[in-house]
């Protein structure tokens, strides 16, 4: 019989990738899906999944939506599921979040990403008659603050602080909670921490956080001074972006990230009485001053200076400035340290040979950028 996989978060970015590839391969794909009034749950995870690639019917049958949301309990999910699906889990892959990173938000983010997750190792505890199903909780290569930058470890650190966000504060309480399970000898639990992902050009399913919420306000200030300058306006922005353009910007394709996960979920040698962790991020990323160069020339602009934070104590922002770099505060972070991350482990099972580092360079991020934008204009 096939391998029946449990998955949260498959309406989003790196979880519709996921089911693609899991139905691809064969699987039958057991879809936690939010309920919306517009949309059945069946039609919205479908509308998701063949976004990223065409599937045949025959392959769609094996794509089931669970009713639910990773807030409810591991009783109610449970029953959903089983109304749904009677036969036992192999594998549950935990891959839904939110990206809220305000203090406000605190209630709501622990909520989802902390209380959700510890939902989901309930699920998985209960959900089977016999052995538990395999664990897979997708993560975030900035989930341990500013003081772990040289390199970010492939572990699970005691006592961090200086959380960037309480977006990287809940996923590091949600891998500890992983954690804590399997040392209890609970689950067999895998953590994978993936950086900054973003499309490929041979697929057009692209997100509009992380680096694409940079790209969507440097389109809209051009935008709004087009449209405040009319004829006069060259494409020259005169406008300064927080940003050291010597900083690393780990920026790691899906196509990248889908195959280092499923890789590692399939390799043998992964020792289930302990928590694997690794790192799946770009070895070789660009730098803030590449990323910049292919964002301008994307966009047709000039004028767009990245500076560093004590340029802004010297010249204070203008409204203008104020307003994009604001917009961008949840990337802002990640534009100016200089972060590096280890890959031994995952070097130790995905071997270069298998997997090499993807090439992020100007004519990848163009062809990206492209498709995006267009995406963009259609959509306005």
């Amino acid at each position: 019989m096939a391998k029946t996989i449990f998955l949260t978060g498959a309406t989003g970015y790196v979880g519709c990738h996921l089911a693609h590839r899991f139905l691809e391969d064969g699987y039958i794909v057991l879809a936690l899906v939010r309920p919306k009034n517009d949309q059945s749950v069946q039609a919205r995870i479908e509308t998701a999944v063949t976004e990223v690639g065409p599937l045949s019917p025959e392959t769609l049958t094996n794509l089931i939506a669970i009713p639910g949301t990773v807030e409810d309990s591991a009783e109610t999910l449970a029953s959903s599921l089983r109304a749904h699906f009677s036969s036992p889990i192999d594998e549950l892959w935990h891959s839904a979040a939110i990206f809220n990173f305000k203090e406000r938000e605190r209630p709501l983010v622990q909520a989802t990403n902390i209380e959700g997750t510890r939902n989901q190792l309930n699920l998985a505890c209960q959900i089977n008659a016999e052995a538990p199903p395999r664990f897979f909780y997708i993560s975030t290569a900035y989930c341990l603050g500013s003081e772990f930058n040289s390199p970010v470890p492939e572990r699970i650190p005691e006592n961090v602080t200086g959380f960037r966000s309480i977006y990287e504060w809940s996923k590091h309480n949600a891998e500890r909670l992983v954690d804590e399970y399997q040392r209890a000898g609970q689950l067999d639990a895998n953590i994978f921490r993936p950086s900054i992902v973003i499309g490929t050009p041979e697929t057009e399913v692209l997100c509009n956080s992380g680096y694409y919420q940079v790209l969507t306000e440097c389109r809209r200030l051009r935008t709004v001074l087009a449209r405040s300058q009319g004829a006069q306006f060259n494409g020259n922005v005169q406008t300064r972006l927080l940003g050291n353009p010597h900083t690393p910007l780990n920026l790691v394709p899906i196509d990248f990230v889908v195959d280092g996960m499923v890789y590692l979920a399939h390799c043998t040698q992964l020792d289930p009485q302990q928590t694997n962790l690794f790192n799946i991020v770009n070895e070789q990323p660009p730098t803030i001053k590449e990323v910049h160069h292919a964002l301008v020339k994307s966009l047709k602009m000039s004028g767009l200076k990245l500076v560093r934070s004590e340029q802004f104590d010297v010249e204070p922002m203008n409204p203008i400035e104020k307003k994009i770099n604001r917009r961008i505060a949840f990337q802002a972070p990640y534009m100016h340290e200089q972060i590096h991350f280890a890959t031994e482990h995952f070097r130790q099972f995905v071997p270069q040979s298998i997997l090499p580092p993807p090439n992020v360079d100007l004519t990848y991020m163009a062809q990206v950028n492209a498709i995006f934008l267009t995406q963009l204009d259609e959509g306005s």
